[in-house]
């Protein structure tokens, strides 16, 4: 089973498999996305800010809390974001970069 990524900022779209990581279905799909440790949830660079389908993403999982705690603190765990690596795709979503920097 696919599901649908879109990316609004960039006016693109992907195919995820179920349970594929956000991440790995926007390279695979030919998107290039920052994420300088590979994937590891040592940083924050892969992260996404979800518009639409939070519903259809893995429940956050605590490395990726803490991950994001870290760097960006706490109040970030409340917002719409995620960290690409970490979540899961299980049905289509709507995602864009958010501007942490």
């Amino acid at each position: 089973m696919t599901h649908k990524i879109e990316i609004i900022d960039r006016d693109a779209e992907v195919e995820a498999e179920e349970g594929q990581t956000v991440l790995n279905a926007l390279l695979e799909g030919g998107v290039e996305w920052m994420h300088a440790c590979g994937g590891f949830c040592n940083c924050t660079t892969c992260r996404v800010k979800v518009e639409e389908g939070m519903d259809n993403l893995s429940d956050m999982q605590e490395d990726e809390k803490n991950t994001i705690r870290r760097f960006k603190g706490e109040e970030k765990l409340e917002g719409p974001f995620r960290l690409s690596c970490q979540t899961t795709v299980h049905g289509d979503i709507k995602i864009s970069e958010p501007q942490w920097y």
